[in-house]
């Protein structure tokens, strides 16, 4: 059994080793804040200068927005985060003039919104945990901001290591090849 785990640790690059990873550690964590939230859909997003592009979802209802998706950063309630990074709650966001209108919402028909910036221990903002929901959603539980602010903090440490970890191994396994 060690034998075949060598041998399939080696047939995987470190890019691949370090996305098995991120997959296995933010599905859980996602499932796990849908199950906190009371909500049907939750994502890990990255954010560039204009972009907001998924990196990993759990969406069993069937939502529509996929790992891999990108949107304008400006067009998603999330790009609050790059001016005022503090978790964000909105139970209807129907009732609030401010988020109902951006194409993200309007798009699919977004109810709830739960977010939390997701920085890297470096303290760079790398993007948020969100948690979305075509129906009102009421944020009762006192513990729902830490508890999250903890899975924000968690991926953002798993995704800083396997940056800051992938580029030393792939240089050391490129000069073993050569």
């Amino acid at each position: 059994m060690l034998a075949e785990l060598n041998s399939a640790h080696r047939l995987l690059t470190v890019e691949e080793r370090c996305a098995i990873a991120e997959i296995e550690a933010t599905t859980n964590v996602l499932k796990l804040v849908t199950r906190l939230t009371g909500m049907r859909f939750a994502a890990i997003a990255k954010f560039t200068e204009t972009q907001w592009i998924t990196c990993s979802v759990y969406d069993p209802c069937n939502l529509g927005i996929e790992a891999g998706i990108a949107f304008d950063l400006e067009t998603t309630i999330c790009s609050e985060f790059c001016t005022n990074p503090e978790a964000l709650f909105i139970s209807q966001i129907s009732q609030s003039d401010r988020y109902s209108v951006r194409p993200v919402v309007k798009r699919f028909d977004l109810e709830s919104y739960a977010g939390i910036p997701v920085f890297l221990p470096d303290g760079r903002l790398y993007g948020a945990l969100c948690v979305l929901d075509s129906d009102p959603v009421t944020f009762e539980d006192e513990d729902l901001r830490e508890a999250l602010g903890l899975f924000a903090r968690l991926v953002g440490c798993v995704f800083y290591a396997n940056l800051t970890q992938a580029l030393p191994q792939a240089e050391a396994e490129a000069e073993a090849l050569a």
